[in-house]
């Protein structure tokens, strides 16, 4: 297929700035709890909520993609991304409506990575998939960047609300172009020259997807992954300045490294899971969940010359899981037209994973007054994710063993 590289380049750059939209208040929290006078508790919300929507709608897209195929779903996700930001500007003065517009945010984040990863499908189906969802993955780590070192300077040099207005414009733009130029691929088995989004697979089927249990193994590990790197992603900077008294500028230069590793780790991953393939990526997440438990343990005992290790740390070996998941999944649904709902599910949990993630380490934290319990709970759902991965491997043996049959 022609342009797939111009194509893949207008998606990434749409799905960064859907991620912008959720990270853009990280590094300006602290200000913005201030002006709006709420605690630490409203806070997280301010993060958490915007999943909301994707608990909601991962799987739901899962089936609008497959009705109306993966472009019109995510020209949606661009359109509800520019409202949601020009909803916040009028927020800015009222939490309630901040809140509202985080929702919004959310709705469009939520529906992102089942698009793209099902058009990644559609673009690269017989080699370097995972090579391009490891390259695909990263949006968040380079939106996570981008925020952490721009939306501090923006809000001193033109006030809060230049960094709503530069969010919803950037989308637009690139509402645009994604919109004159990605196409989708007809699907395998159309005669050439098939129109966009031509149907000639059976029905997809949620049930399916639901009860096969090497994909829920899959999507429980990736849950922790959400519970544990956007632990970090959100809260880093108020780690460094709480436990390390550093600066919020600072804190906040610390913080964004941990996107920046984040972006050549998961491009190797993409690179290294073709190269393992099925059998080997689940290994591969297995050395992965013991160097986060590790990570995660040490988070507040650091001293400042393992500040930068600890960044790539919290940020590569998630990550690698987290591409992994999406490399698995298409590959382990019982039939090819199941891949969105399969991705939508793993999306479902994924976003439950960062929606409980702070509220249930920043009360426990509120609660004891002490830091170490975020070390204590991360470490815990590190294990769990591993355990997780330990059963994946093993009923996958055991369905292989009945196809073979």
């Amino acid at each position: 297929m022609k342009n797939r590289g111009l194509m893949f380049t207008i998606m990434y750059i749409c799905a960064v700035f859907a991620s912008i939209s959720q990270l853009k208040i990280v590094p300006i929290l602290g200000l913005i709890g201030e002006t709006l006078m709420i605690d630490l508790g409203q806070i997280s919300w301010l993060m958490s909520v915007f999943t909301v929507a994707g608990i909601i709608l991962a799987i739901p897209a899962g089936g609008l993609v497959g009705k109306f195929g993966p472009k019109k779903v995510f020209l949606a996700v661009m359109i509800i991304t520019v409202v949601g930001n020009i909803v916040g500007v009028f927020g800015l003065d009222n939490y309630g409506i901040l809140l509202f517009s985080r929702i919004l945010e959310g709705c469009g984040f939520a529906m992102a990575s089942v698009a793209g990863i099902v058009l990644i499908n559609m673009w690269y189906p017989d080699k370097n998939t995972g090579l391009f969802v490891g390259i695909f993955v990263t949006f968040a780590a380079t939106a996570s960047v981008i925020a952490l070192n721009l939306a501090l300077p923006m809000v001193t040099a033109f006030g809060m609300a230049s960094v709503w207005w530069a969010t919803a414009f950037g989308a637009a733009i690139f509402t645009v172009l994604f919109w004159m130029f990605v196409k989708e691929a007809a699907p395998q088995g159309a005669p050439d020259g098939a129109p966009e989004g031509a149907a000639s697979m059976a029905k997809p089927s949620l049930a399916r997807v639901l009860t096969s249990a090497p994909v829920l193994m899959i999507c429980l590990a990736q849950l922790t992954i959400g519970f544990f790197l956007y632990f970090y992603m959100n809260n880093y900077p108020q780690v460094f300045t709480a436990v390390y008294n550093l600066d919020p500028q600072t804190a906040n230069f610390y913080g964004s490294l941990n996107g920046l590793w984040g972006i050549p780790g998961c491009i190797f991953g993409g690179f290294l899971l073709d190269k393992l393939g099925k059998k080997g990526a689940p290994k591969f997440d297995l050395v992965c969940f013991a160097v986060m438990f590790v990570a995660a343990f040490i988070t507040t005992g650091l001293n400042p010359s393992l500040y930068i290790l600890h960044t790539i740390l919290t940020a590569v070996f998630p990550g690698l899981v987290l591409t992994a998941g999406n490399f698995l999944v298409p590959q382990v649904v019982r039939e090819p037209q199941d891949i969105g709902y399969g991705i939508g599910t793993l999306g479902l949990f994924y976003n439950i994973g960062i929606f409980i993630g702070n509220p249930i380490i920043l009360n426990a934290v509120q609660a004891t007054g002490d830091w170490n319990m975020a070390s204590i709970i991360l470490a815990a759902v590190s294990a769990f994710g591993f355990v997780c991965i330990l059963i994946y491997m093993a009923v996958s043996k055991k369905e292989n063993g009945k196809v073979a049959q």
